[in-house]
């Protein structure tokens, strides 16, 4: 299972020898700390484990000077292992801790260090006991490591064509479920070079499959199999294409408890009922509805990870989200015009595919230019649905139609304006004509009105006293929004401080400049962005809007190209190792003209231990993608005089900017300028200037 999955427009980047770049431009003296994985990959709730983090050997010293690790959610709490001599500087050692009441399932977490803040890790929090994979091969029956059901198992491919055997002993009757997590770990991680697409294979004492999966939790296996006869039996775990390489982590969860693989509905009220339909195995009354004890009441909104207890607690647990809208099920049969259910909105809809070529319809009654937003959430709670919706006239003809948001989710969305008066039909279905138990959906249907989210690229901050780092903030408008969006950040570590930033009405991208205080000392905390603007309601009156803003973390892909993901962490830390100390800008107020241009004088000053040359700039960009930029719109980077490339000897350069004719007014906008350190061909730590305020005067 490739890529493709999850991004399916990856644009074919350049490689680096055909650029030109020598390694000394690419690698900085202070490389970002960058997790690639751990071991175990997976920790018992209510236990405490020693995990060993790994960083690519490019970056051995990466996690010199660790000072914190931070968790997300509540129960977990790590002691940095003290490195011996002898050991590995490419190693951290952890003393993880988890409670008892952990959240189960997987959790992100940072190492702030010498250096700055680490890339997202994970670790995924189970009910029940680790093993370790031995180090010694064992890719056949005769040299198989033993495991006992009801373990998991933290294991590694790191060689092309190893294959990890295990037995176990099983009961006649026992029905035991292996689940992999594996290529979901992957998701977040910053290098994607490589992949593990898993396979899992079953067999008895003479080498006779009995059961195998590739994909089903999308490119991870899972097999429920149920032991006809008493013995030992021999579980092979590889990569499809026998790939494999230093990094491959694996976590094989074993187990005869009841298993969940789809509950139903995925989206509830905040005061319930808190009851689910479930599918899964070893479930002694399917037929029954399970109920979601570890849910308070009311449950705060958003999306929640709960474990069902169908007379046992369940083995793992499964995703659900909270709304205020009000809520229907789909009721079948709804598949074609005739039969589609009318719905009314606001509404939300919890809907499934029961089976493959189900397609379900819902009839909505609109006026003339009514705008309607039909959003699906389903791979963003857990399901397979690769959703795709389209509008109909009472003909039949398909008046509107939306496959994927973006390529970071395979759920729909569509703003529709009705042309007349009339009946119109909703489907939903899913891309491929898939269906079953786990493929549930939650459609919500709304009045397209005044709303916005935000993005910032990027996940994490590592500041040296007396610097700066940029955040990059991007506004996306839904149904007429237009107003100011002013910003403001909860939780900044001691020492460290942001400047106002409200992002104008005819605009969308903003900078967040974070500061560090000359005399911050080494210290981290996870922060939230909040975002806020105030409209005029439907009935006149102001009606504040506040969103909590979504990280990105960045991705380094194959070809030497950059993409984005979501992640649910956002760090600061203040750093003792850095490059640049000081990036000093003339002008810090510039006003303009349309038409106008301004110069900002810039002066770098390098610490003794940087000596290699840094590129300038005034936004986020990558192989000539623009990712974030602090510019509004109309103003512009002049290239001609302006001078953005410093070798290592120079300190000085300038940047010319310029007003379009048509450049609408604003003011006291803050801009910063980058002194950009290359720390790989896609990887660049950016060095900001204090706040440069811009005004445009009419």
């Amino acid at each position: 299972m490739s890529l493709l999955d999850r991004q399916h427009c990856l644009v074919t980047c350049l490689i680096f020898s055909l650029i030109g770049l020598t390694s000394k431009q690419l690698i900085a003296q202070t490389p970002n700390p960058e997790f690639t994985h751990a071991l175990p990959m997976a920790v018992q709730r209510g236990a405490t484990t020693e995990v060993t983090v790994f960083t690519y050997p490019g970056q051995k010293k990466g996690f010199d000077g660790a000072f914190a690790i931070l968790f997300q959610g509540e129960g977990l709490k790590a002691e940095i292992i003290p490195r011996g001599e002898k050991e590995s500087v490419d190693q951290l050692k952890l003393k993880v801790a988890v409670d008892s009441t952990a959240t189960l399932g997987v959790h992100e977490f940072r190492v702030a260090a010498a250096s700055g803040a680490s890339t997202c890790g994970q670790l995924l929090v189970i009910d029940g006991p680790v093993v370790t994979e031995q180090t010694e091969p064992h890719a056949d029956r005769e040299k198989a490591q033993t495991v006992q059901i009801g373990q998991t198992i933290s294991g590694m491919l790191t060689a092309k064509e190893q294959v990890d055997v295990y037995k176990i002993t099983a009961a006649a009757g026992q029905s035991v479920t292996f689940a992999m997590h594996c290529f979901r770990f992957f998701y977040k991680r910053h290098n994607q070079f490589d992949q593990l697409d898993p396979i899992v294979v079953i067999s008895d004492a003479t080498g006779r499959e009995l059961s195998s999966n590739d994909d089903f939790h999308f490119a991870d296996s899972l097999v429920n199999y149920k032991f006809e006869q008493a013995g030992d039996f021999f579980i092979t775990v590889r990569d499809i294409d026998f790939n494999g390489t230093a990094s491959f982590a694996y976590v094989l969860q074993t187990t005869d408890r009841p298993f969940i693989t789809a509950a139903f509905p995925l989206v509830v009220s905040p005061s319930g009922p808190m009851t689910f339909q479930v599918a899964g195995f070893n479930i002694a009354n399917p037929a029954a509805e399970l109920v979601a004890n570890s849910l308070l009441n009311p449950a705060p909104f958003g999306r929640h990870s709960v474990q069902l207890s169908p007379g046992v607690p369940a083995f793992n647990p499964v995703f659900v989200e909270v709304t205020d809208l009000p809520l229907v099920a789909d009721v079948e049969p709804n598949d074609k015009l005739d039969q589609h259910q009318v719905v009314s909105f606001p509404q939300g809809i919890n809907g499934r595919m029961d089976q493959p070529n189900d397609v379900d319809s819902y009839a909505l009654t609109l006026r003339a230019g009514q705008a309607v937003r039909c959003e699906v959430k389903a791979r963003r709670i857990g399901s397979s649905l690769d959703s795709t919706i389209r509008v109909l006239n009472a003909q039949g003809g398909v008046l509107a139609a939306n496959d994927d948001i973006h390529p970071s989710t395979k759920d729909s969305l569509l703003v529709f304006t009705a042309p007349a008066d009339g009946v119109y039909t909703l489907q939903i279905r899913d891309l491929l004509y898939r269906g079953g138990p786990s493929f549930g959906y939650f459609l919500s249907v709304k009045p397209d009105l005044p709303d916005f989210t935000v993005q910032c690229d990027e996940d994490r901050a590592g500041l040296g006293p007396g610097t700066n780092m940029p955040w990059y903030v991007k506004v996306t408008k839904s149904g007429g929004f237009n107003a100011p969006v002013e910003f403001r950040i909860e939780g900044l570590p001691a020492g460290v401080t942001v400047n106002p930033l409200t992002i104008p009405a005819h605009a969308a991208d903003g900078v967040l400049i974070l500061q560090a205080a000359a005399d911050a000392k080494p210290i981290a905390s996870f922060v939230k962005v909040f975002a806020k603007a105030t409209i005029t309601g439907p009935d006149g009156q102001p009606r504040v809007i506040e969103k909590l803003v979504e990280p990105l973390t960045e991705m380094e892909m194959p070809g030497g190209g950059r993409m984005i993901w979501p992640v649910e962490t956002h760090i600061v830390s203040v750093c003792s190792n850095f490059d640049i100390t000081t990036v000093k800008v003339m002008p810090t107020e510039i006003t303009l003209k349309p038409g106008e241009k301004a110069t900002i004088e810039v002066e770098i000053t390098r610490r003794e231990t940087y000596k290699d040359r840094l590129t300038l700039d005034v936004m986020l960009q990558h192989l000539g993608q623009v990712f974030g930029t602090s510019l509004p719109p109309g103003i512009k980077l002049v290239e001609a005089g302006s001078k953005t490339s410093l070798d290592a000897t120079e300190t000085k350069g300038r940047v010319i900017l310029e007003a379009a004719v048509d450049a609408k007014p604003f003011d006291r906008v803050p801009i910063s300028i980058n002194a950009n350190v290359s720390i790989s061909f896609t990887q660049k730590r950016p060095y900001a200037s204090p706040p440069i305020w811009l005004t445009v005067k009419p």
